[in-house]
Order: C-alpha cells, then sequence, then structure tokens
C-alpha cells in the first residue's frame, strides 16, 4: 500500500513539473521576446552557464570530498596461505637437505584503523583551499552571467539598430515613390527629360537594395540571438525593441564610479582570494618542515602463533594501538626551492592585483569617456539633421521651381538620410556605452 501511494505521488509532481514547463514556455511570446525575458531565458538556457554552474557543484563536492580527509582510516585484512616443509641444506646445496615438518596453513583476520593527529597544517589549509576555490568559482559563475547579460542587451541593441534603419529607409522608399510620380508628371508636361526620370527611379532602386540587405542582417541578429539563447532551430522568434532607448541616461562622477568597480568587479575579489590561496600553499609547503603524527591501532586473529618459537599450532588473538610519529630529514634539503617559489608566487599574486586594479580604472576612465563622446555626438547629429532638412527642403523648393538639378536633389535627400541614419546609430551607440559602463563597474 505504502509502495503503491509514494509511485502516485511521485507521479503526481512529475505531472505537475511538466505541466509548469508547458505553460511557461506557453507564457513567453516568442513573436514579441523583450530583452528582460530574453535574459531570464539565457540564464536558464545558455549552456555555457550551465557549465559554470556545474563547475561550482563540482567545487562544493570537492570541498566536501576534502573535509573528509580528517575522518580516520579502517581497513579489514584477511589472508590465506598453504606452505611447504621447510628443507635445510646443512651440507650444501647439491647434498640431502634435512626435512623439518611445519605447520602447513596459515590465516589471518585484520582490522585495522588510523587518524591523523597532526599533519603540520596541511589538512586544514588544503580544506581552506577548496573554500575559497569555491568561493572564486561562484564569482566566476556570476561574472558569466553578467557577461551574458551584456552579449543579449548588445545583440538586442543591434537588432533594434538594424529595425530603426530599416525604418527609415522604408520612409524614404515612400518619398522615392512620391517624387517618381512628380517627376512623371513634369516630364509629361514636357518640363524635365528622361533623364531626370531615370534618376529618380535609380534613387528607389538602391533604397530598395538597402532595406532588402538590412532584412537580412536583422534575421541573422535574430538568429545569433537565438543561439545565445539555446533556443531550438525550429522555434521562430522575433524580438520587441520598443522603449529599449533612454534619453536620460546619466552617470556618477569619474571617481566614484572608479570606487564602484573596485568594490563590485569580481576580476578584484578573485585577485585577493588567488592571493590567499598562494599565502596557503606556502602554509602547506612549510608543513613539509613539519613532523606528522597519526594514532591508530589493530586487532587481529591468526594461525599459526608464530609470537613463539618454535611456532604453535594455535590461533591467537592480538590488539595494538598506538602513536606514529614522522620526520621527514631530507625535506631540510629539498624543500628550499619549493618555499622560494611560494613565496614568489605570493609576489606574483600581489602584482597581478596592483595589475588588475590599475586594468579596472583604464577601463572605466575610457568608457566612461567614450559615454561622454556618444552623448556629444548626439547633440552634434542633432544639429546636423536641422541643417540637412533644411538644406534639402530648400533645394526641393528650388528644384520645383526648376531653380536646381535633379542631381543637386538627390544629394541632398541622401545628406539628410545619412544625417538621419547618424544620429539613430548614435543614440543607440549612447546606450550602449552607457550598458558597456554599468558592465565594467559590475552594476549589470
Amino acid at each position: 500500500m505504502n509502495i503503491t501511494s509514494n509511485a502516485c505521488s511521485y507521479l503526481y509532481i512529475a505531472l505537475c513539473s511538466l505541466l509548469s514547463s508547458f505553460l511557461h514556455s506557453q507564457m513567453i511570446d516568442y513573436q514579441h521576446l523583450g530583452l528582460q525575458q530574453a535574459v531570464e531565458i539565457g540564464l536558464k538556457n545558455n549552456k555555457n552557464i550551465q557549465i559554470s554552474h556545474l563547475k561550482h557543484t563540482m567545487s562544493v563536492t570537492k570541498e566536501k570530498d576534502l573535509k573528509m580527509e580528517k575522518l580516520p582510516d579502517i581497513e579489514f585484512h584477511t589472508s590465506y596461505n598453504q606452505v611447504t616443509n621447510l628443507f635445510q641444506h646443512q651440507n650444501g646445496v647439491f647434498n640431502k637437505a634435512t626435512k623439518y615438518d611445519v605447520i602447513n596453513g596459515m590465516y589471518d583476520f585484520t582490522s585495522s584503523a588510523s587518524i591523523p593527529v597532526y599533519m603540520g597544517g596541511k589538512i586544514k589549509n588544503t580544506e581552506k583551499k577548496a573554500a575559497i576555490d569555491t568561493e572564486i568559482s561562484a564569482l566566476k559563475t556570476h561574472l558569466d552571467e553578467r557577461q551574458l547579460k551584456m552579449e543579449i542587451i548588445t545583440a538586442f541593441l543591434q537588432i533594434h539598430h538594424l529595425k530603426e534603419q530599416q525604418n527609415l529607409i522604408h520612409d524614404k522608399m515612400k518619398e522615392d515613390s512620391v517624387n517618381i510620380k512628380q517627376v512623371k508628371t513634369l516630364k509629361a508636361n514636357g518640363v524635365v527629360t528622361v533623364n531626370e526620370v531615370l534618376r529618380t527611379s535609380l534613387q528607389l532602386s538602391n533604397h530598395t537594395m538597402s532595406w532588402t540587405e538590412l532584412d537580412n542582417d536583422i534575421q541573422i541578429a535574430e538568429h545569433q540571438l537565438k543561439t545565445i539563447l539555446s533556443l531550438p532551430e525550429n522555434q521562430e522568434m522575433h524580438v520587441d525593441t520598443e522603449n529599449l532607448i533612454s534619453d536620460s541616461t546619466s552617470v556618477p562622477y569619474i571617481d566614484q564610479l572608479m570606487e564602484n568597480a573596485l568594490e563590485k568587479n569580481e576580476s578584484v575579489e578573485m585577485t585577493h582570494k588567488n592571493l590567499s590561496l598562494k599565502e596557503l600553499d606556502q602554509k602547506i609547503t612549510k608543513a613539509n618542515y613539519l613532523p606528522k603524527i597519526t594514532a591508530g591501532g589493530e586487532y587481529f586473529l591468526k594461525y599459526p602463533n608464530m609470537m613463539f618459537f618454535p611456532p604453535e599450532p594455535y590461533a591467537y588473538r592480538l590488539g595494538m594501538i598506538g602513536v606514529n610519529l614522522t620526520y621527514p630529514i631530507e625535506n631540510l634539503y629539498k624543500n628550499k626551492y619549493r618555499m622560494q617559489e611560494a613565496r614568489e608566487n605570493i609576489d606574483l599574486a600581489k602584482l597581478q592585483i596592483e595589475e588588475n586594479e590599475e586594468k579596472i580604472r583604464h577601463n572605466v576612465y575610457e568608457v566612461y569617456k567614450k559615454f561622454e563622446e556618444t552623448d556629444q555626438k548626439v547633440k552634434i547629429a542633432e544639429e546636423a539633421i536641422h541643417q540637412a532638412q533644411e538644406n534639402y527642403r530648400i533645394v526641393k523648393t528650388k528644384y520645383a521651381n526648376k531653380l536646381s538639378l535633379i542631381t543637386e536633389l538627390i544629394d541632398a535627400d541622401n545628406t539628410y538620410l545619412e544625417a538621419e541614419s547618424n544620429l539613430i546609430s548614435v543614440k543607440i551607440n549612447r546606450q550602449l556605452k552607457y550598458y558597456q559602463l554599468q558592465y565594467t563597474i559590475g552594476n549589470l
């Protein structure tokens, strides 16, 4: 009855789990996938993140395993041997030997146990190393998750950039169609030549080609994002990039940013923990100079009794308990360069801490200056677009009054398009630099 009840319980739990997974997949709108949903899917599905979590689990398991070294070693041994009679050559091996009857059967049953009492601190420091390795593994996992978030954000911004450029080209294609109709009307009235009709049609063809290229680039970028999220190949996916760009992206002063980076960036903590590992390695190496003490004992049943002479054909029991002390004298001279290497590793770890902090400061400074640069570029691009728009309006008016050529109108149109495209690019790049700055200081 209990077995049947337990089986039903397990089946119920399994069905609930499958139903929950199914409903979760149904709740995700892959046709309008948002940034937050993509990040959640990536953290769950991405293979690199799964590997990172597994490595962290392995570090925890190793730490638990090393703690078992303090427990006693317990063994059981048994053996049976059949022994021949003894032949003693009293007058040389080429002469007849004298035969002595011995006890032919020998067996023993032995149980033994030993436990380390003092190993110079090796066990304790090895456990500390394992604990630090687990902490480093957790930091690496967190860093991998942040890198994945940054990768997903970059992919979203790239797709958003392509879509905005495509929308811009689409608007220009509509405008080209209107211009072609106007030019054809002027041609019918004999105001313009066939060449001007061809030039306006060529402009539409060029914009149509650009739109097609951008459409393919969007599909490629979305497929790349799908690969990052480890989604099935047959899963159709399109991203929603609305409200992805913010015009109010302010950041603190550079000094505050550097301070935040040195506090939150995982690499800073990892280099400090690496120094702790090297210091523990030095202690473990130093333990080679120290004696090792173990306690243990054994209890056995043996046959025959070899404790007496001559041996007696009786089984006997005996127990022993005691302490063993070992002092490796050879390490007084063999351990010299190991200690020197341990000290050099500590010096190297300290230099790596300084180098890493300098690198982080520079990275923060570089990304901060690039963010400032994009902020200035947005203002310049906004001014440029007003100028290009006004220039296009003037040239278009002149062309309508036959005061300018079609080539001048197309050049003004291309200049206006380039200004609009640049404004889109610098705004998206500013948002990207903002996220990169947040990633560098450890906030993302």
